[in-house]
């Protein structure tokens, strides 16, 4: 078992997660009970109000309890220096430092790890497609990985099980949760042979900013992900341009009707060069030709720097939020376009589509940034509005 996890866990409570700074600053100073030292200095020049709010409000007896709580579940905890944790998850956006897990966590050094996504309704011919070709690739050595939801995500954990291979589920809420609803039985089975991981702790609801965020990671364990039904509008494309910028390969399932607004996604990311695929020898061609071998653990202090160091996400509980008239701070057009939209009014992203002129994938990955910045927060109904801590920034 990992040393000092009680730090790690207070660590965490005090960045949030899916802090883009969280991970420099573990690569900064190296040792946590060090960084723990430092940041209970009232002059620590690298804490924000925010986060010393968040320091007054934690201890270590807070950690610890949470803890001794997922021993009593038997949920795992895994620090971005455990032998387990993935290399090529060190090189995505905000990397997460600490995930909690069940199961075999060695699945996560597999050969030719697969990121299978699709749409929670698929139509016939989606899952007719998908059982074949994901009883395929698991049979052939692909160690699938999905988020867990019902529809296609389902369908690729299963077709894992049938052929007792090991799937890895990566989830965005909790490990108790009990999410999607009747999915217990599907978890037993995965834990005899996979792994089921998630950054958020131990009773977090599903809510719907968390997917976003998580499917940084569905991409980033993988070697490359597969998209077999998806919509323009949907979280399937946040995780294929993730693969992207990653410079992960992105397969993609042809649409059965190219008229169809439910494959539109799909024919999006073949426009735009994703590699088409008509058998299961597509992508094991394409393993074989980038030479996908083992993930081997390297010292931390090899890890490149990040490229876009950001501000810490908030993570205190909904409150309602301030409404900011002027976007003084410096951002992308298209940001500066959906915070100058939110200062107005909360919005969800049909209508942040509808008022900026952006596409919906474009709205999405604009949203992702600023919720990882502390810009923006999401309320019920995915409804989106500047942060309490926005003019802080």
């Amino acid at each position: 078992m990992e040393t000092d996890l009680i730090y790690w866990l207070w660590f965490v409570m005090i960045m949030g997660v899916a802090s883009s700074d969280a991970f420099s600053l573990v690569k900064k100073y190296q040792d946590i009970r060090k960084l723990y030292q430092l940041m209970l200095d009232p002059q620590c020049p690298f804490l924000s109000q925010s986060h010393k709010k968040h320091i007054s409000q934690n201890t270590l007896e807070k950690a610890e309890m949470i803890l001794a709580g997922c021993q009593q579940k038997q949920i795992s905890l895994m620090t971005c220096r455990s032998e387990y944790y993935p290399e090529k998850l060190k090189n995505i956006y905000a990397p997460p430092v600490l995930l909690f897990y069940q199961g075999n966590p060695a699945f996560l050094r597999n050969e030719k790890i697969l990121t299978a996504v699709g749409t929670r309704r698929p139509s016939e011919y989606s899952i007719r497609t998908a059982q074949k070709l994901y009883s395929q690739l698991a049979e052939g050595g692909c160690t699938l990985v999905s988020g867990f939801a019902v529809g296609l995500d389902e369908e690729a954990h299963l077709a894992a099980i049938r052929n007792e291979k090991s799937t890895i589920a990566v989830l965005g809420c909790g490990l108790d949760c009990n999410y999607p609803k009747g999915s217990r039985p599907l978890k037993e089975k995965i834990l005899e042979n996979g792994l089921i991981l998630t950054e958020y702790f131990p009773g977090t609801p599903p809510y719907g900013r968390n997917f976003p965020v998580r499917n940084r990671i569905l991409s980033g364990i993988s070697d490359a992900v597969l998209v077999t039904e998806a919509s323009l509008r949907s979280g399937c494309m946040i995780t294929a341009n993730l693969a992207c910028e990653q410079g992960k390969t992105v397969f993609c399932i042809p649409p059965a009707d190219i008229f169809s607004s439910r494959y539109d996604g799909q024919a999006h990311l073949l426009r735009d060069g994703a590699t088409p695929v008509f058998s299961a020898d597509d992508i094991f061609q394409e393993f074989e030709c980038h030479e996908i071998k083992p993930d081997f653990q390297q010292d931390i202090q090899e890890i490149p720097p990040e490229q876009n160091p950001v501000s810490v996400q908030n993570t205190e509980p909904l409150q309602e939020q301030k409404k900011e008239k002027e976007i003084s701070r410096s951002f992308l057009p298209e940001e500066q376009a959906i915070l100058a939209a939110l200062a107005e009014s909360e919005k969800n992203i049909n209508m942040l589509c509808c008022v900026t002129g952006m596409k919906f994938e474009t709205v999405s990955m604009h949203l992702l940034e600023l919720e990882m910045m502390g810009c923006i927060t999401s309320s019920s109904g995915d409804f989106y509005k500047l942060s309490e801590n926005y003019d802080k920034l």
